[in-house]
């Protein structure tokens, strides 16, 4: 062998140099594969199974809470317990599902006036299966809305029609739906047009105002007042496409209405 190479070509193997250390030398770093887990296949694919399941989980619970967090508390209650309320002089009991302001249900004793919300021509009040029709804001809406008052000196609707605006009509009375007359009322017609559909027969006088805006985008509404008794002042709103049921409106709110007194 030459000088270069200490090693024999052909003679014996030549010994491992070592590795570069302080001294020069060469050190060997171990490498040692990770042994197994002795885990069959299937049951590492139901743990990966499960881990997804659980993730899941947890990302809808959060998505949850967060539409929760964002969505608005009603106004509404589904509870149709009925309620003390004082009105003045007179006693009701009112179903919370019937009561539209949150304050009014809370508070309940006394009060100087209580709105309600029903759908006609049920007059039932909210839940959760009639939440679509409650919040129908369309000309054909169901919802009524009354307002209830201790007042023995306000005039009704019927008696204002008489008294008041008969005179001030501004224009010959127009037919109107199953035998109503529209007598128009004066005043700004840029916004809309103002009205009362009223009959006058032996069964006595209907009377409401109503009034259609021009505005396509709103409602066109109309407000009737009435008495039940000598103090249960009510006022019902609703839409003109219900003054065809004219007919049956008063027996139907006054029932209503007469049935919360105590």
């Amino acid at each position: 062998a030459s000088k270069r190479d200490p090693c024999p070509v052909a003679e014996q193997p030549c010994p491992s140099r070592p590795a570069a250390g302080q001294d020069g030398e060469r050190m060997m770093m171990p490498l040692t594969l990770p042994s197994g887990t002795g885990m069959r296949a299937r049951h590492f694919a139901a743990i990966v199974l499960a881990l997804a399941l659980v993730g899941t989980a947890y990302v809808a619970h959060t998505v949850g809470n967060w539409m929760n967090f964002a969505r608005a508390p009603s106004t509404w209650s589904e509870r149709d317990v009925p309620l003390p309320v004082t009105l003045g002089t007179l006693e009701l009991s009112v179903p919370a599902n019937l009561m539209r302001r949150v304050e009014e249900r809370v508070a309940g004793g006394a009060l100087e006036r209580v709105n309600l919300a029903v759908l006609w021509p049920s007059l039932e009040g909210y839940s959760e299966l009639r939440s679509r029709m409650f919040s129908d804001s369309g000309d054909m809406s169901p919802v009524f809305h009354i307002a209830l008052a201790d007042d023995a000196t306000t005039m009704e609707t019927s008696e204002r029609l008489k008294r008041v605006w008969l005179s001030l009509a501004s224009g010959e009375a127009l037919p109107g739906p199953d035998g109503l007359a529209l007598l128009p009322l004066p005043g700004d017609t840029s916004s809309g047009t103002d009205f009362v559909a009223h009959n006058v027969s032996g069964d006595g006088v209907f009377a409401a105002r109503c009034f259609t805006p021009r505005d396509r985008a709103l409602a066109a509404n109309c407000e009737r007042s009435i008495r039940v008794g000598e103090r249960l002042f009510v006022t019902y709103r609703f839409r003109q496409a219900w003054l065809s049921d004219w007919r049956s409106l008063d027996a139907r709110i006054s029932a209503l209405a007469g049935s919360l007194l105590r």
